[in-house]
């Protein structure tokens, strides 16, 4: 059975001990290379930072007029099906300030429903990111990210 995706996962170049340091003083740019593309560039990854607290002077408007959030939706719903034919005459009409407002009001959904995703998207990504979307991944850091630092000294060691 094959190894999670994210057992593999390097989060920081803290995981690579001094192999990072090693392959630049060493003139190994090919080891240098590959050991930053190893790294994960995404975001989600990375430790979180707690927000700071909201001013509490400062009234959330939001809440007040019960205004949806700024974000676009990531699915599409009933609604937004309706709102299509709605947004697609606004724009053969030429009325670029309505269609702004409702588009800032609620943003256009990024996928068509739950369980789609065309088939020339799901094959450009990466397999960290098409695992995460399928639901295998958890966003908790590796538990064996020290195996391809010892991987990558087999094979150099061998080289």
């Amino acid at each position: 059975m094959p190894a999670p995706v994210h057992a593999n996962l390097l989060i920081n170049d803290s995981q690579l001990g001094d192999s990072l340091n090693q392959a630049v003083h060493q003139g190994r740019r090919g080891d240098f290379g590959l050991l930053l593309a190893m790294l994960s560039d995404d975001a989600r990854d990375l430790p979180r930072i707690e927000e700071p607290a909201a001013e509490t002077g400062e009234p959330d408007w939001r809440a007040h007029f019960a205004l949806p959030e700024p974000t676009p939706p990531l699915f599409a719903d009933g609604v937004d099906h309706i709102r299509a034919a709605g947004l697609s005459r606004l724009a053969g009409e030429l009325q670029q300030d309505s269609l702004r407002l409702l588009l800032a009001m609620r943003g256009e959904p990024l996928k068509p429903s739950r369980n789609e995703l065309p088939a020339e998207v799901a094959s450009n990504l990466a397999p960290r990111t098409l695992a995460r979307m399928q639901g295998q991944l958890n966003a908790y850091l590796p538990q064996q990210p020290e195996r391809m630092l010892d991987v990558l000294e087999a094979v150099h060691a061998t080289a």
